[in-house]
Order: C-alpha cells, then sequence, then structure tokens
C-alpha cells in the first residue's frame, strides 16, 4: 500500500502530539450566509457547535463550515469512499473498492438527476451545506498555518459539491440499512450439508432469537421454492474472498462499516420518574481510540423553523439521532433482507446478451476510468434489468446482479431526517419513519410521554414464493411480488409494553429473515433485557449506566428524560469533538477531551438550548422587518439548469416579519410592471420565504432578465433586484 502508509504516520502523529497544548479555534464565529441572513457557532467546553441562524438555510450553511473545520479530513475520506476514489489517493490498492463502489451505486449524472428531481427545501439544504464547507476552504486558502489540517500537507482538497453529499448520504444509508445479497453463500452452505442441516441451522425464521416486541403470534407456514440453479463453488469462494478483502481495505482507513447499536425505551409505568427515558448508543463503526475521531459529530442546529440536537455524519446535512424540545429518536441497523442476488444467463461466454421474459437483452454498460496516483484507468461496469452486476462467471454463462429495494430512493432518508427534527408529537414522528426505505429500528420517546418502537424499511412481501435464503433465478419466472405496507410492519407503543431494547435483533416473533441468517446480537440484547427487567422503578442513572452493565459502549450515547418541565439530555461522544491538527501537528484541544469521561462510563450535559443567544424557538420573534437577498441569485432556468449542472430552477426570498401584518410579496419586470403575486394575506410574526419558479402569475415561463421582488407588511416596503438566467 503505497500511500496508506501516510494515513498511518498521520495517525500515530495524532499519538504523539495529543500532549500539545493549543488554542486553534475561536469559541464564536458570526457568518453571513448566502441568503443574506446571519448564522453564529457557538462551541461550548467541548467543542460542540451551537448554530444559531435567522434562516434554516443559514443554519445548514453554518453546519457545512462548523463540520470541515472540525473534520475536514474525514469529511474528504468519506466522500472519496462513497465516489469510488480512493485510488486517487491510496494507489492501486484501492482500485478493486473503487471499482465495486462504482458498480453497485451510481453515476455522476444519475446523482445530478438525482438532486434536480429533489423537492426545493432540500436542495436549498444541501447547496446550503455545500456553501458553509466552500467558505471554511476560502478561510484554509487564505490562512493555512491556522486553518489546513496536517492531511492535506500530501493530499489535496476539492471544492465540495451537492453530489459529494449525495454519495455519501447514499453510501452511508447502505452501509447501516441494507442486508441481505448473500444468498451464493447459502446454496454452496445447501450443496455441501443438505437440506436437513440447512433449515436447522440457517432457518427462515427463529422462533428462540430474542425480540424487541413481546409476544405477538407465529410466523407464518409457507412453501418456498428453489429453482435449482447450480453455480461453481470455486466461483463463489472467489467472489466471498474478495468481499471480505475489500471489507479489510476499508478497515484500513477507519472508513464506516456496520458493527451494531443498542437503544433502551423505558415507559411512564416503568421508570421512578413517571416519565418517558431513552437510552440511544450507535455503534458506527470499530470501538472508538483515543487517537482517531469517531464517524458521528455532535451539533446543535437553532433557526426559527426548528430546534434540535444531536450527531451527524460528517458530509450530510442536518441530524440523524437526536432530540428537539417535544421528542428524542435513535436509530439501530435493522439487520434485514432488503437485497437479493439474481442469476442472470448470457447469450454467450461475454456481456453481450442475457435473457428475460424469453428475449435477449443487452446488457446497460457504463464507461468509466478510474484514477490511481494519476494514471488513468479504463473500468467497464454492467448492470441488468435486475440490477449492478458484482460478480460473473461467463465461462458458464452467468452473471449475478444484486436487486434491492431501495434502488435509487435513498434520498428519501432525507425526508426522514427533515421530518424528524420538524415533527412535535408522535403523529408527526410516525409520519416521517414512514419514509425509510432501508432498514432500520426506530425509538422514539416524547414530551407526550408516548414511547414507541417500528422496524421501518421498505421489504418485498416474497409473495414471488422464492426461498429468500437462495438466489433468484433471471430469465423472468422469479421476479419480486410487491411490497409490504408500513402498517404492516413490526412495530409497538407503550400500550403494549412498557419498555423496548434492541441491539440489531429480531423485532418481533412472526417476522421473517432472509440470507443474512442469524440476528445480530442476541446474547447481547438477553443481556441488556436481564439488567433492565427486573428494575421496577427504572433511573435515570440505571438508564446511563446500561452501557456499563453489559460492558459495551457506542460511539455516541445519549440519554433522554421527559419531565413535566425541562429535558434531561446527556450524552458523550468518545473520543471527542474535534479530528483537527494543524499543520504544525499540533491537536484541536476537542481531539479526545471526552476520552477519559467515557472510559470511566460517564455523560457530559447536552447543553441543548444554551448558547447566550438565540433566535429560534418559536415564541421568539424578530426584532425588525428585513427582506433578505434571494438565493440563489443568478438563479437558473428549468432548461438551462441540467447543463450547468447544480443550477436550480426555483429560487426562494426570505424575509422576516416582527409583528403581525397584511404582507404582499411581488415581483416586477425591468418595465416596472408586475408579473407575480407570490403573497398576498395577513401573516404572523416570525422568519418567512416564499420560492418563486421563473414563471408569471398565469404559469407562463418569463424570459432571462433582471428582476425586482417588493415586500410591504403595512406600512413597510422594501425592494431588492434578482437575475433570471434562460
Amino acid at each position: 500500500m503505497k500511500q496508506s502508509v501516510s494515513i498511518t504516520v498521520f495517525f500515530a502523529a495524532i499519538v504523539f502530539f495529543l500532549t500539545v497544548p493549543a488554542t486553534l479555534l475561536a469559541d464564536t464565529i458570526t457568518l453571513t450566509a448566502p441568503d443574506g441572513t446571519t448564522v453564529t457557532i457557538y462551541r461550548d467546553s467541548y467543542g460542540v457547535p451551537h448554530i444559531v441562524g435567522e434562516s434554516e438555510s443559514g443554519v445548514f450553511f453554518g453546519q457545512g463550515f462548523a463540520v470541515a473545520q472540525d473534520r475536514l479530513f474525514q469529511l474528504e475520506l468519506f466522500r472519496r469512499n462513497a465516489e469510488g476514489k480512493l485510488a486517487e489517493w491510496f494507489g492501486s490498492d484501492y482500485l478493486e473498492s473503487d471499482g465495486a463502489i462504482r458498480t453497485l451505486f451510481y453515476t455522476t449524472e444519475e446523482r445530478r438527476q438525482q438532486f434536480n428531481a429533489l423537492p426545493m427545501k432540500f436542495k436549498t439544504m444541501l447547496e446550503s451545506y455545500r456553501d458553509g464547507i466552500n467558505t471554511y476552504l476560502d478561510s484554509m486558502a487564505t490562512n493555512p498555518a491556522k486553518y489546513k489540517p496536517i492531511q492535506f500537507r500530501t493530499f489535496p482538497m476539492e471544492r465540495w459539491t451537492v453530489y459529494k453529499s449525495i454519495a455519501i448520504i447514499q453510501l452511508i444509508s447502505r452501509f447501516f440499512g441494507q442486508g441481505g445479497g448473500e444468498e451464493l453463500d447459502r446454496l454452496v452452505e445447501l450443496r455441501q450439508n443438505g437440506q436437513a442441516w440447512f433449515d436447522l441451522n440457517r432457518p427462515i425464521n427463529d422462533p428462540s432469537a430474542p425480540t424487541t416486541i413481546r409476544g405477538g403470534g407465529s410466523a407464518t407456514i409457507r412453501n418456498w421454492s428453489y429453482s435449482g440453479m447450480r453455480v461453481r463453488e470455486e466461483v463463489i469462494a472467489s467472489l466471498t474472498k474478495r468481499r471480505y478483502e475489500l471489507k479489510s481495505r476499508a478497515e484500513a482507513l477507519r472508513l464506516p462499516l456496520k458493527w451494531g447499536s443498542f437503544a433502551v425505551l423505558i415507559s411512564t409505568t416503568k421508570s421512578n420518574s413517571g416519565n418517558v427515558m431513552l437510552l440511544g448508543a450507535p455503534q458506527t463503526d470499530h470501538p472508538p481510540e483515543e487517537d482517531e475521531p469517531s464517524i458521528p459529530n455532535e451539533v446543535e442546529l437553532d433557526c426559527p423553523t426548528f430546534h434540535v440536537g444531536g450527531i451527524a455524519i460528517a458530509g450530510i446535512p442536518s441530524l440523524v439521532i437526536g432530540h428537539t424540545e417535544h421528542h428524542a429518536w435513535s436509530i439501530t441497523s435493522a439487520g434485514d433482507d432488503n437485497s437479493d442476488v439474481y442469476i442472470d444467463s448470457t447469450m454467450e461466454a461475454s456481456f453481450n446478451k442475457y435473457v428475460h421474459n424469453g428475449q435477449w437483452l443487452n446488457f446497460e454498460a457504463i464507461q468509466d476510468t478510474i484514477i490511481s496516483l494519476g494514471a488513468q484507468i479504463p473500468f467497464t461496469h454492467y448492470r441488468t434489468i435486475h440490477g449492478p452486476v458484482f460478480g460473473d462467471d461467463l465461462q458458464n454463462h452467468q452473471v449475478f446482479s444484486l436487486k434491492m429495494t431501495f434502488w435509487n430512493q435513498e434520498l428519501d432518508m432525507l425526508k426522514f431526517v427533515d421530518g424528524a427534527i420538524r415533527a412535535t408529537n408522535l403523529e408527526e414522528f410516525e409520519s416521517a419513519v414512514s419514509f425509510i426505505p432501508l432498514g432500520f429500528n426506530l425509538f422514539y420517546a416524547g414530551k407526550d410521554q408516548k414511547i414507541k418502537f417500528w422496524h421501518a424499511g421498505k421489504y418485498q412481501d416474497r409473495s414471488d414464493g422464492v426461498d429468500p435464503r437462495l438466489p433468484h433465478k433471471g430469465d423472468g419466472t422469479e421476479e419480486w411480488g410487491g411490497f409490504i405496507n408500513f402498517a404492516d410492519l413490526p412495530q409497538a407503543d407503550n400500550t403494549a409494553q412498557d419498555y423496548f431494547v434492541n441491539w440489531n435483533n429480531k423485532p418481533v416473533i412472526w417476522w421473517d429473515n432472509g440470507d443474512n441468517i442469524g440476528w445480530v446480537g442476541p446474547d447481547h440484547v438477553t443481556n441488556i433485557g436481564n439488567f433492565v427487567d427486573p428494575i421496577n422503578g427504572f433511573s435515570f442513572s440505571n438508564l446511563k449506566d446500561v452501557a456499563r452493565q453489559i460492558n459495551d459502549r457506542g460511539t455516541y450515547e445519549q440519554a433522554i428524560e421527559f419531565t413535566a418541565s425541562e429535558i434531561i439530555d446527556e450524552n458523550i461522544l468518545a473520543p471527542g469533538q474535534s479530528g483537527f491538527i494543524s499543520l504544525t501537528g499540533q491537536p484541536s484541544p476537542h481531539f479526545s477531551d471526552q476520552w477519559s469521561s467515557y472510559g470511566n462510563w460517564g455523560f457530559k450535559d447536552m447543553e441543548f438550548g444554551q448558547v447566550p443567544v438565540s433566535v429560534a424557538s418559536e415564541d421568539r420573534t424578530p426584532a425588525t422587518f428585513t427582506l433578505a437577498q434571494n438565493y440563489p441569485n443568478p438563479f437558473l432556468s428549468e432548461a438551462k439548469s441540467p447543463a450547468k449542472g447544480e443550477g436550480n430552477p426555483e429560487t426562494v426570498i426570505s424575509y422576516q416579519l416582527p409583528v403581525a401584518s397584511e404582507v404582499r410579496l411581488t415581483i416586477f419586470n425591468a418595465l416596472g410592471q408586475e408579473i407575480r403575486t407570490l403573497v398576498n394575506g395577513r401573516q404572523s410574526p416570525g422568519q418567512k420565504s416564499a420560492v418563486w419558479d421563473g414563471k408569471n402569475d398565469h404559469g407562463q415561463a418569463v424570459n432571462s432578465g433582471i428582476y425586482f421582488y417588493t415586500l410591504k407588511a403595512g406600512d413597510r416596503v422594501q425592494t431588492k433586484k434578482m437575475v433570471l438566467m434562460r
């Protein structure tokens, strides 16, 4: 490994320099976001950024800046992994890793189409986050001695794009929410050991596996079939060996790998205080180490439309686990089967054609180039109607494709996180959970003193009758049926039981597994239950003591209790918040300042809502009447935007009202002619926004040029200029 040695050197340097005192980052930074609003990043005594903004886009801009400030190298490493560009830095050892990622994921053009199909608010979220990262890069270029991490002495850092964040969202979602795809391994086991052994040791449903929902009835007995297709064992062995080699390559760079997570929900009848409680302990990578930043980072986001604190992943805006004033939530991987292997038969010993429904179809061939230390290496990968081709035995006219329930739907995770941070009650949070396309367990505890557990995701209903442990035949005779409705997935609330524990285990006794046989951590979840179950008056101290009692840790641990008047919120993030090391080798003072407490099974206060100044809660109103500059500006027409890549066919106009007013927001052309009314009516005080799509009141697209927008609220009037490009 030519340059991967450099990574080892960097991490070794971290250990050496941890004893060097340094104050590298200011405690408070105030920035002007691209939409013209102000955002302030306050850092607490542990370096956690508490980001307060006048607008949503401003807060996401601040989040992008803060994550670049804390974890720029991690950010860039994640995106290179997600885009299949590790070999560009680390050489030929990562050519196969890059090829596997590019094969199983999407092209840049496909990500461009996915971005263009997003609702406006998600485009703005991604663009604002991008702009925050790039603003930090501008600071780094201006003052590298202060802002440039030591890793970039060797490696270059490119400008951030929305497509890089999309790639990370897709990769992280699959790492922790994808299961299955091991049918070829199961096929070997069946042939080597026979049906009786197979059914006993690789059951579709194991009634002895511990469950999160207690009771629930037996599994439905079904007659499963297999086509009888055979695959050479040496071919399968080669694919299995490659899979483990790719995993070891990722481990060498400390990239995210599925490990496990646990969670505990306590109801009002179980707790000693009569309040609901939640412990969330995601295990997002290897056990934490003192000399390397963990996968998650902590952040608080506070703006007029939401207020949330918890953890995020570098490259992804918003939060994945956390709490608001109304509720808290956590996530574990479902450990479920949402990917199936199809054996497609080729016409000849080549990627010429394959058969489906009696017809010979052309493979979708994707021409690509992988760069390895400057050398350009052509790379072609293929897809069938079932999905990406991840392996082949062309000698025997076979290719192996992976069909996924969530293909092209990973960005729906944005709908979940958006709904999760805005929800004010259980029903609204459940609506957000219904958007989740991959396999996750969700845990909710609310100020409404309700708790609930969901085994969420998109799963095929197995009405095709094919044994889920074995491959599907790709000729069209074994196509999927439908998908299980969200309402029919395993879920239960405090009316069903007084507590829930989970460690990626089976959700309920009747739920079948697939080819990824054996639920994760059955002994572990039993250990949690053995501690929780006997305690009738379960306390907050008991909640925090779970990890010590089971002798295991999360990479982040969040303990929450909702009382009638406050939120008791404590957490721990090991080894610390920041991964920054300066060019001179000085680490951030927050590189490992939580490590000692973590080692002693300790927690710290989240300091949620405790920044010196905040503008975000719903009962706060702006002090002034303000009309912000539209964003983006200039903005591109729908016809122009695809050619420009990140062009946006819409623009957002934000404004704030100090008092309730009769509001009129209108668009004028350069001749002073009114062409569109966006708002006309009475509005309450607060931060507001409207979207203009470049059309007039009749729905017709207007010409490119200079336009003006005027906001009239009561007797106050403001006007600003914007540019539309066709």
